[in-house]
């Protein structure tokens, strides 16, 4: 199998290359490209080729499978330019249609959606179901993403009764693990690039919005899993983990681990403001569905995914913000 992922040298694309290398994917890294903005190491020898999404200009690359994991998680970007990340977000999903179409086999495609399409989520709910038909407002400018998401889901299903792809819907939530940046809006990095930094641990909010955090091992386990399951075809998977925790607890958590793995004691600092690009109050999936479908399951607990970030940015970090 010859398989193209876009945005290869993103948090998605870095682990999808490492389990692929593990062997855990449907063929060797021989088989594989990866498309970006700019090359990067990705710590594999692996083929890139340049490439911007939202650019037509892909022509003369053939392959079986495509895994579209090319979408900005940019917060800033979505606050400060809502048009531009929707546009980003679909106008790449209609380029990867297109370069579908030029393939001599309609290709499998997964593609890499969000569990932001579902909105904000109503008090009742512990977690998001796989059956959910609620949706983000498509009146609200904060929503961007998660709408760009949602056209590119329907671009893609259409494609798909059209005949051009074989498409898998893969909503992914929260996620902690190695090549996650630590400089975005994602609180645990902050959180372990503070506890690298000898703390404070800073909670910018209350510290009590409630996250569940996949490994990315496990992620691009299941995403690979996925594509290569036809059972999954018809039907949106969640990719994310059921087990719910309050940010203030995962910064005590951060701290935990940080005693532990790298001998620093850590003061925790919950600062109480608010900002545009704050996530959701609660961002909790249910997966119940999905590991029946696929027959999956975590392999790593957050606790050990916490210190595999630590050991791993522990020589990097040499930075506060």
């Amino acid at each position: 199998m010859r398989l193209l992922i876009t945005g290869g040298t993103g948090f998605v694309g870095r682990h999808l290359l490492d389990q692929i290398a593990t062997g855990a994917g449907p063929c060797d890294l021989s088989d594989v490209v990866i498309t970006s903005r700019n090359h990067a190491d990705v710590g594999h020898e692996v083929e890139q080729v340049r490439w911007d999404v939202c650019d037509p200009g892909l022509t003369d690359v053939e392959f079986d499978a495509v895994i579209h994991a090319a979408t900005p998680a940019s917060a800033e970007l979505n606050a400060r330019a809502p048009r531009l990340m929707f546009d980003q977000i679909v106008v790449g999903a209609r380029n990867v249609v297109d370069l579908c179409t030029r393939q001599q086999e309609p290709p499998r495609l997964l593609f890499t959606s969000s569990g932001a399409v579902y909105g904000e989520m109503p008090e009742h709910l512990a977690a998001w179901p796989e059956d959910s038909a609620l949706a983000a407002s498509p009146l609200d400018p904060k929503n961007a993403y998660a709408n760009g998401k949602r056209a590119a889901e329907a671009l893609f299903s259409l494609a798909g009764h059209e005949g051009v792809c074989r498409p898998t819907i893969a909503r992914l939530f929260a996620f902690s693990g190695r090549h996650l940046p630590l400089d975005r809006h994602f609180a645990i990095g902050n959180f372990v690039r503070d506890a690298l930094a000898s703390g404070p641990i800073r909670v910018r909010g209350t510290g009590e919005a409630v996250r569940s955090y996949l490994d990315g091992d496990d992620m691009a386990r299941w995403l690979l899993i996925a594509m290569t399951s036809d059972s999954s075809i018809d039907e949106v998977i969640h990719v994310g983990s059921d087990a719910a925790i309050t940010i203030a607890d995962l910064a005590g958590l951060v701290a935990t681990r940080a005693l532990a793995v790298i001998g620093k004691e850590l003061v925790i600092e919950i600062e109480g403001t608010i900002a545009v690009t704050d996530g959701r109050n609660r961002y909790v999936p249910q997966t119940t569905h999905t590991r029946s479908l696929l027959r999956l399951d975590e392999s790593t607990s957050l606790s050990e995914s916490i210190d595999g970030m630590l050991r791993v940015h522990r020589s990097a970090v040499s930075f506060r913000v």
